[in-house]
């Protein structure tokens, strides 16, 4: 289906074939495969093209420079209003494919924020085999960011009755394919259609995060995820149930997930193990629950702070015997699952909350995820994509929606100022805030005043608080800042919560550095053990 400002090609240019090739009798030109592509009457794409996008190489002998001079000449006699660019590879070898590769894979996010929100339609029939193998490869890896499809295209004698283009598929479930289609049942947000890409990270702190979240996937262990709200946790579940063997293609789009705090203690019961008819009021009928779809997959309970200690004893009881009972009901179930929860409450509240046996079973690893405030690195790509993202699901035009790339870091730089308490959620108000002043039909806003208005979200949304961040500092004194920089008028510094945190994290890092390597702690530091465990409980 054609997107609402049309599609944007991108093809290797065909030296041999490009713009016209003789037919098969050796007496007429027939159209290449680009022209093909674009203009062909049996061409799903003929005229639904409004970008043009030429690879090339730099220096290119001058066999390739006539046929991307003619191509593009060609393209503008027939049609004039399609935008047609070169960008050059500079490279000698044609057959690299490590170069191809390289140049790519920094090529395609660049032009994924140049036309965001459109479909890109990446023709692998021109160019070396070595250029059309790596095509194919990134399309199925997840190198190439959605939406885009690839394309081959025939000459008209070798068609056999197929159209003149048609899509290339190789039907591999690549890892990256489950993990971007996985959708939890019930738990889903907006955040979620922001993949976490570990290929686009720029800072350890998310590749390591997610290295060690791909290790525990591989173990039947319960996995509890702590991260302030907006932070990804659903997206981190879904990334180590498609990196483990507990994962069901079947269960892919809707697999076994729920929040917590949504139902009663009953009802919750109900939804996990099932009912019998007549199990309580309205219960009119058997109903099988979500230990039943996740046999041999895996169970996902956010907002596992909400749950009863009566909830919680049935939940590992099942866990660790593979067995349940479904409410009013005697005879008992079974169920192979694997068990991931999650909560934005710190441990030192999960101890209030949940019983101490519970908590010991779900939490025997851990992985918390930073805020958007930790990894600021990140905000430059992600930014980008959630305003594409942000783009399709207002249906706004992309027209309206562009920003020059100095408006967009003029955006980012602001969101790196700012806490985020809403992580990214914060960042898709202030995208939609920018959308809705470019596309007001009666007053829209100029670019600069659009994103004004959009920024204004962070204001809006701001938590109130007299303390600054500790990180805030931290980070300052990192990066060698002025505290004057993070510590906006009104703001009250609480120096004993800063120095807290600093011991705390010092004691867990210096502790765990010493579990894994084996080496005392006080060979690691000036402390014992004992004043390491202190600094730890003192945050609690």
């Amino acid at each position: 289906m054609a997107m609402r400002d049309g599609h944007v090609l991108i093809s290797w240019i065909a030296v041999n074939n490009d713009p016209y090739e003789q037919t098969k009798d050796g007496i007429d030109l027939a159209l290449g495969p680009t022209l093909t592509l674009l203009f062909d009457e049996s061409s799903e794409f003929c005229r639904t093209v409004k970008d043009v996008v030429l690879l090339g190489r730099d220096p290119a002998d001058e066999k390739e420079r006539l046929a991307a001079k003619g191509l593009e000449l060609a393209i503008r006699e027939r049609d004039s209003n399609i935008d047609v660019r070169r960008l050059p590879w500079r490279a000698e070898d044609p057959t690299d494919h490590k170069g191809i590769f390289l140049f790519l894979k920094a090529t395609m996010p660049k032009l994924r924020r140049e036309y965001s929100g459109r479909e890109l339609i990446v023709h692998v029939s021109p160019g070396t085999p070595s250029m059309q193998t790596i095509w194919v490869l990134m399309g199925e890896t997840g190198f190439i960011e959605p939406p885009f499809r690839l394309v081959k295209s025939y000459r008209r004698h070798e068609r056999g009755g197929r159209p003149a283009v048609v899509p290339v598929e190789l039907g591999i479930d690549t890892f990256y394919k489950a993990y971007v289609r996985s959708r939890p049942r019930e738990v889903t947000s907006e955040e979620q259609a922001v993949s976490w890409n570990p290929e686009r990270f720029r800072g350890d702190t998310m590749r390591n995060l997610f290295r060690e979240a791909r290790r525990f996937a591989q173990v039947k262990v319960p996995v509890l995820l702590l991260g302030e709200r907006g932070t990804g946790k659903t997206t981190i579940a879904g990334w180590i149930r498609s990196s483990s063997p507990y994962r069901r293609d079947d269960r892919d789009r809707d697999w076994p997930a729920v929040a917590c705090g949504q139902y009663s203690p009953e009802l919750l019961r109900s939804e996990l193990f099932g009912h019998v008819k007549g199990a309580y009021t309205g219960a009119d009928r058997d109903r099988e629950g979500l230990l039943s779809r996740a046999d041999g997959d895996t169970l996902f309970l956010d907002e596992v702070g909400d749950l009863t200690e009566d909830n919680q004893r049935r939940i590992i009881k099942a866990v660790e015997e593979r067995r349940y009972y479904r409410l009013g009901d005697d005879d008992s179930r079974t169920s192979d699952f694997r068990l991931l929860t999650a909560t934005n409450r710190s441990m030192a509240e999960l101890r209030q909350l949940l019983h101490p046996d519970f908590l010991d079973r779900i939490s025997h690893l851990t992985l918390r995820l930073p805020s958007l405030r930790e990894v600021p690195e990140e905000l430059d790509w992600l930014w980008v994509t959630v305003y594409g993202t942000a783009t399709v699901r207002a249906g706004v035009e992309e027209s309206q929606a562009q920003l020059t790339e100095a408006y967009h870091r003029r955006i980012v730089e602001a969101l790196k100022l700012d806490p985020l308490p809403g992580n990214m959620r914060d960042l898709f108000r202030v995208a939609y805030r920018v959308l809705a002043g470019r596309s007001d039909t009666h007053e829209p806003l100029s670019p600069r005043d659009a994103v004004d208005y959009g920024l204004e979200a962070l204001r809006e949304f701001a938590e109130p608080t007299d303390q600054l961040d500790s990180r805030s500092v931290a980070r300052a004194f990192a990066d060698s800042e002025r505290l004057s920089a993070v510590l906006p008028q009104g703001t009250r510094l609480s120096t004993k919560n800063v120095l807290s945190d600093l011991q705390t994290y010092m004691a867990n890092e210096i502790r765990r550095i010493s579990r894994e390597n084996g080496r005392p702690v006080d060979e690691l530091c000036d402390k014992g053990e004992r004043t390491l465990r202190e600094w730890s409980k003192a945050s609690e």
